[in-house]
């Protein structure tokens, strides 16, 4: 009995360090990246949405506790509609990230989604990407670009 207690304790004081740690979860490697392309049928149905394409990347680059993350995101109706951007997410419990753009440029947060996908959702104060053509803000509190189911890809962008 006492060697079983003692087995506990070693166990129980690591679980909650891995279950917490969303980035290990949702990037474990430098392969793990996701994505989406919405189909011209999916666009029809929703004609506020002006992303047509978007995907998250690791950049392992800063150390822990946070993870760097390249955002891609290509808009319809703006020419030259591919946007990049950079952000800084940290834990934010074992099933969220929460990340802020580079430059102050807004805030999403990332959590599960069904079958291994995530669900990307703007922050409150929008995101902003930029291109070469300029800037734009994905809104949190109108149109269709407010959350995206993204799906893992097999390979990084």
């Amino acid at each position: 009995m006492k060697a079983y207690a003692c087995a506990t304790l070693f166990i129980l004081p690591a679980l909650p360090a891995t279950a917490e740690n969303a980035i290990a979860r949702f990037f474990p490697d430098e392969a793990s990246c996701y994505g989406r392309s919405y189909s011209p049928d999916h666009l029809k149905s929703h004609p506020q949405q002006r992303v047509t394409a978007m995907a998250v990347s690791p950049d392992f680059a800063i150390d822990d506790p946070m993870i760097g993350l390249w955002f891609a995101t290509s808009l319809r109706g703006v020419p030259g509609g591919n946007f990049e951007a950079y952000a800084y997410c940290e834990n934010g419990g074992p099933d969220q990230l929460l990340c802020g753009m580079e430059g102050d440029a807004g805030s999403f947060s990332i959590s599960p989604a069904k079958n291994g996908a995530i669900l990307v959702e703007v922050g409150r104060y929008g995101i902003g990407l930029e291109a070469d053509t300029g800037f734009v803000t994905l809104e949190s509190h109108q149109g269709d670009d407010r959350s995206f189911i993204l799906q893992p890809l097999s390979n990084c962008p």
